[in-house]
């Protein structure tokens, strides 16, 4: 009875300690809030030439990326900083971002300070083909593959360069902003072994590893699953054959029939007015004529319930950091992914949008002018300068 009432004792001092230390703690505590400065010396948002940047406070680093051909030697910072933070320098002033430099945030005595990274995108927009020399390439090379490239080369000719996949290294692409891939043929979907083995391999995974962007076209889909970027196993829908001819307009939808709609995507909105709708909300890519449709599409079916639920999109992109942007205009279940973008997922740091709608063709076999083909190259457009920013 005497050792349980020794117990009871002993228990009620640990409480009573207890329950002092903690009152001391609280009300230490107390002090120690009532001590703090009512601002933050932080800052809360810096842009260069209107062009955002990234801010780890933790860190005290701030990373700021440049558009291509940016000056870096004279950028004006705008700052942002809570109410009472003295910022050095100053929002508006005009700095040479040439090499790494200090910003301060001072409030109350107490100042915290963050380096400042900047780096400016590289300009250069590439075209991947196996010939020798783009001269070759375009005497050569698929009817569609020739139309591709000489757009990409038309439409970017102060930033153009070609990169031969025999020769191609990684530090080639050094200098490289995008690498676009389009890549057509009859008979087979496989690529050729000069882009799938040895350096070319070897380069472009190292690119994407390091923060590379691509855009692979048609049969060239197949490159984001070479170099280990696309791991679903779901590309599986192609075809390769001799073509047909069709009294029909095909499209493509990017949203209408989507659970999570995409139509908000760079790859329609970024230049405005590439694109045109059709009264359904679809985008019309092919006129009646001939066609070869040679897609190559993934097959979501499996990703859910058997058959094609709506929401495997965002079952696709949860699995595989895919955003699905857009299908067949019509297809009314979530059937098969025909343009993606694979986001940065470790260890990839780059990004690869992949179009393979077979409804995406460069060049009309018969001759025929595609009164759609605006729109094809309004994605392709929308695509390669969306990516030149990220």
């Amino acid at each position: 009875m005497l050792k349980n009432k020794k117990m009871k004792q002993v228990k009620i001092f640990l409480l009573a300690v207890s329950i002092g230390i903690i009152s001391w703690n609280c009300e230490k505590r107390r002090n120690f809030e009532d001590s703090i400065s009512s601002k933050l010396n932080i800052i809360s948002a810096l842009s260069g030439n209107e062009t955002e940047a990234s801010i780890d406070d933790l860190q005290g680093v701030i990373d700021l990326v440049l558009p291509p051909r940016s000056d870096a030697s004279t950028v004006t910072l705008t700052i942002e900083a809570p109410s009472g933070v003295e910022i050095m320098p100053p929002s508006g002033t005009v700095v040479d971002l040439t090499s790494t430099i200090e910003v301060t945030a001072s409030v109350d005595g107490n100042t915290r300070t963050y380096q400042l990274f900047t780096r400016v995108l590289p300009n250069q927009i590439a075209f991947l083909g196996e010939s020798a020399t783009f001269e070759e390439l375009l005497a050569t090379a698929d009817d569609d593959v020739i139309v591709a490239a000489q757009w990409v080369a038309d439409n970017y000719a102060a930033d153009f360069v070609y990169l031969d996949a025999a020769q191609v290294s990684f530090e080639d692409l050094e200098s490289v902003n995008v690498v676009v891939f389009y890549y057509d043929q009859v008979g087979t979907s496989d690529l050729p072994i000069v882009f799938t083995e040895g350096t070319a391999k070897s380069s472009f995974i190292q690119y994407m590893v390091e923060g590379g962007k691509m855009l692979l076209g048609g049969m060239a889909t197949s490159y984001a699953e070479t170099i280990g970027r696309d791991q679903s196993g779901l590309l599986t829908i192609r075809g390769n054959g001799d073509g047909f001819d069709l009294d029909a307009t095909w499209g493509i939808d990017g949203g209408v029939n989507f659970v999570s709609s995409k139509l908000n995507h760079p790859i329609y909105t970024f230049n405005e007015g590439l694109i045109e709708f059709d009264n359904q909300g679809f985008i019309p890519i092919m006129d009646p004529g001939f066609r070869e449709d040679h897609n190559n599409l993934w097959d979501a079916a499996s990703l859910l319930n058997p058959g094609h639920e709506l929401g495997q999109f965002n079952e696709f992109e949860n699995l595989f950091g895919g955003v699905v942007l857009a299908v067949w205009s019509g297809v009314s279940d979530e059937c098969c992914p025909g343009i993606i973008e694979f986001l940065p997922v470790d260890p990839y740091t780059g990004t690869i949008i992949c179009i393979g709608v077979g409804g995406m063709e460069w060049n009309m076999n018969d001759g025929r002018p595609n009164i759609y083909a605006g729109n094809i190259r309004g994605v392709y457009k929308n695509a390669i300068d969306y990516l030149q920013t990220k």
